[in-house]
């Protein structure tokens, strides 16, 4: 009888609710355009999700219908760039959107905590740890795993065996992250796989695939937060599902590396997770376990994930594009020599490298999902429309990237738009937010450019690398970041000449 009880609350919530609010239409959300049945159920964009392809169907509602789209019964995409600094901006007061809630478990981390003071309290905790001047301090750290992914290279180059580089930068993200937050590698690189250990709660000890755990986790709780209302049920409802099951090892892996590293007892190594004990003055900072393993499993998803998609992108745009590539070398060899591995103050300073980078970002985001939130009491004009309060408002990333007023030819990989003058990158600036604004922007964006630089100099200038098939195309699988799929690349050895 609860089940049966279950299924009807469900049918009613997903069917019944969203005609009748799409006829009585409170907050006047008729007046936007909606792509197919959007406008009365959410099962247009969850079904765009299953398929990995949820950024590409709303580009082309807005491509199609403009710059308000009505996605969702309650919830509007806004593709005008001056829609971020009213949304996300400082000051913009729009609180995170229940969808939030589809991944978060009894304690909050700083990217799912919705409440206003919460956030301010675990951004101000985590600041110093991802400060520019602490970041440079763990370049050793970082070269160290880059030399370590340069090994596997050069394995493959010496042996003609085809390598899939997107799994290769994934173990390299793994590996390093795990070093900067744990103070341990966990071998990805070395072993050639990502089968890693876990532990339950309970004692079990195990094997699992990090990057499936990860990702499968990401795909349920991202559909299951596209109707939040009814969270509490389809949690319960869905926790059979394989994905959930996945979901469930990602937090056993977290929880074997924390529990681990907290049983060192260590407070003064030189790892991130010591500055979760103790604070930038030595004072201890008393967190629960569960706040520091929800800590712990934002940082190895958004340090892994993203990072691989922006790396992953950035060759395959590079080798798509040979002379690109080429004028990217003759910056690195002048630069550098024939050092295998460059100090990250020689590489920030060159600016093609930067630019090939920054217009990856554009053109393949890692983030292409827009960002919900909720519309402040009262309603707000967005973009020169007035939205009603308590609805749901977010900015495609990918389609903002995509701003056609704002970047010539926005389909075309052309790093030298970041070679402008002042004026230019000012126009640029207007919707280049690959990490979005304002209060909740990626606080480990200066990480993600660190490691970009670094990976993208060495393997540029130590190899040649060739699509396994001609004419090979990238796709991108959207489960919440825009992951890139798998790529097989035959690799072979660049000789490089003294000048």
């Amino acid at each position: 009888m609860l089940l049966v009880a279950g299924f009807a609350v469900l049918f009613g919530v997903l069917f019944i609710q969203p005609l009748v609010v799409y006829a009585v239409d409170r907050k006047g959300l008729r007046k936007f355009p909606s792509p197919s049945y959007a406008a009365v159920s959410s099962f247009w964009r969850i079904i765009h999700n299953l398929r990995k392809e949820h950024f590409l169907a709303i580009h082309e509602a807005h491509t199609n219908l403009g710059t308000h789209v009505r996605i969702a019964p309650n919830h509007i995409s806004i593709s005008d760039p001056a829609a971020m600094n009213d949304i996300y901006g400082h000051g913009a007061g729009f609180l995170k959107d229940a969808w939030y809630d589809g991944g978060a478990g009894e304690f909050r981390h700083m990217a799912d905590a919705r409440v206003k003071a919460e956030h301010q309290q675990k951004r101000k905790l985590l600041a110093h740890v991802f400060a520019q001047k602490t970041i440079a301090n763990l370049e050793p750290v970082i070269s160290d795993t880059v030399a370590i992914l340069l090994t596997q290279v050069e394995k493959a180059a010496l042996s003609g065996t085809p390598m899939n580089m997107r799994r290769y930068l994934n173990y390299f993200t793994i590996d390093v992250f795990s070093r900067l937050l744990y103070g341990e590698t966990q071998g990805c690189l070395e072993r050639g796989n990502d089968m890693v250990t876990a532990q339950s709660e309970a004692g079990k000890i195990y094997k699992t695939p990090f990057i499936k755990s990860l990702h499968d986790a990401t795909i349920i709780n991202t559909v299951l937060g596209m109707e939040a209302p009814i969270l509490s049920l389809t949690k319960r409802l869905f926790s059979w599902h394989p994905y959930k099951k996945a979901g469930a090892s990602y937090d056993d892996i977290i929880y074997y590396n924390t529990v681990k590293r907290l049983n060192e007892n260590d407070t003064e190594a030189d790892d991130i997770f010591s500055k979760l004990l103790i604070d930038n003055k030595g004072a201890a900072l008393g967190l629960k376990l569960g706040e520091v393993l929800a800590e712990c499993s934002v940082m190895m998803n958004a340090g892994t994930d993203t990072t691989t998609a922006a790396l992953t992108n950035t060759i395959y745009l590079l080798y798509k594009n040979p002379s690109v590539l080429a004028r990217l070398r003759d910056e690195l060899d002048e630069a550098t020599g024939i050092s295998p591995i460059s100090a990250y103050e020689t590489l920030s300073r060159l600016p093609y490298l930067r630019a090939c980078v920054e217009e990856s970002l554009r053109v393949r985001p890692a983030s292409t999902m827009g960002l919900p939130r909720v519309v402040p009491k009262g309603g707000r004009l967005i973009a020169g429309q007035f939205v009603a309060e308590d609805t749901t408002v977010s900015v495609p990333t990918y389609t903002l990237l995509r701003n056609q007023e704002v970047f010539d030819r926005p389909e075309v990989y052309l790093p030298e738009r970041w070679l402008g003058g002042e004026s230019e990158k000012a126009k640029l600036s207007k919707a280049h937010f690959p990490f979005s604004i304002g209060p909740r922007a990626c606080i480990g964006r200066n990480i993600a450019y660190f490691e970009q630089l670094l990976v993208i100099a060495a393997l540029v200038k130590g190899y040649e690398f060739e699509f396994e098939s001609e004419g090979f195309e990238l796709r991108t699988l959207e489960r919440f970041n825009g992951n890139p799929d798998e790529m097989v690349m035959r690799v072979r050895k660049r000789v490089l000449v003294s000048p």
